[in-house]
C-alpha cells in the first residue's frame, strides 16, 4: 500500500518554489465566426516546482538520497510543505489569548504572542467537496482574514483564497477536493500538502549534482489518495 513520506520544513530550505494550478482546458479550434473555441472541463490539478540548495553538508545529502529513495518514484506520497515567505502566519495572525476568566478585550481581541503560533482559522459552516467558497470565524478573538492569495490546506489538499470579504467568507480555487466540516482547523502555517514525483527520475541527479555544488530542482503535482499504511 502507498505510504505518507513526510517531508521536514527545517531540512529542505528551498531557495525557489513555483507552486501553480495546472488547468486541462483544450482549443477545439476556430469557429465559422472566427471565435475560438475553449473547451474546459473544469479539472485542475496542483504542480510544485522547488529548488534545494547545495551547502556541502554531508549528512543532508544522505537525508536527501534516503528521501528520494522513500519516495519509490511515482508511487509513494509526499507530505509537503508549503514554504513562502509571504504566507500567513505569526506575522498577520500571531494566536491571541483572552483574560483568565475567558473574558476578551473590548475590541474582541486578546493578548498577542508573536512566538505563540497562528492563531488558527477555523470554518463556520459546512462545505462539501465541489463548493468554491468557505465561512471562516473572524471573531473572539478578532482575526484577520486570510489575504487573497494566501493557501491553506486540509488534509492534505490545498487551496488558495482568490477572493473574500470581511465577513469570512472566502472563495477558492481549486474547488473543495472533499468536504469540510463546521468547526475544522484550516491548516496556515505552513500549509502541507500532498504530492507524488512528477516522474520516476526525479532526484536521480541528486548525489551528482550536490557533489559538484549544484542545486537540485524536484518536480511534483498533486496525489489524490488518502489511504496510506
Amino acid at each position: 500500500m502507498v505510504e505518507l513520506i513526510e517531508w521536514p520544513t527545517d531540512f529542505l530550505r528551498w531557495t525557489y518554489g513555483r507552486l501553480f494550478i495546472k488547468n486541462t482546458s483544450r482549443s477545439a479550434g476556430v469557429a465559422m465566426n472566427g471565435v475560438r473555441q475553449i473547451i474546459a472541463p473544469k479539472t485542475q490539478v496542483w504542480n510544485l516546482s522547488i529548488t534545494i540548495p547545495v551547502d556541502g553538508d554531508e549528512t543532508r545529502i544522505k537525508q536527501f538520497e534516503a528521501l528520494v529513495s522513500e519516495m519509490d518514484g511515482q508511487y509513494n506520497v509526499a507530505n509537503v510543505p508549503i514554504v513562502d515567505r509571504y504566507r500567513y502566519g505569526v506575522d498577520v495572525a500571531p494566536r491571541q489569548y483572552p483574560f483568565d476568566d475567558g473574558q476578551w478585550f473590548d475590541d474582541g481581541t486578546g493578548y498577542s504572542d508573536g512566538t505563540g503560533g497562528t492563531q488558527p482559522l477555523v470554518t463556520t459552516a459546512a462545505a462539501s467537496a465541489g463548493d468554491t467558497s468557505l465561512y471562516v470565524d473572524l471573531t473572539n478573538p478578532v482575526r484577520p482574514p486570510m489575504r487573497v492569495g494566501d493557501t491553506f490546506s486540509r488534509s492534505g489538499f490545498l487551496y488558495r483564497v482568490v477572493a473574500r470579504n470581511n465577513a469570512g467568507w472566502m472563495k477558492l480555487k481549486p474547488a473543495l477536493r472533499a468536504d469540510i466540516p463546521a468547526g475544522a482547523t484550516l491548516i496556515t502555517n505552513p500549509p502541507r500538502f500532498y504530492c507524488r514525483f512528477a516522474s520516476d527520475d526525479e532526484g536521480a541527479r541528486g548525489r551528482d549534482a550536490m557533489s559538484f555544488g549544484e542545486s537540485i530542482t524536484l518536480n511534483l503535482v498533486e496525489a489524490f489518495d488518502r489511504s496510506f499504511t
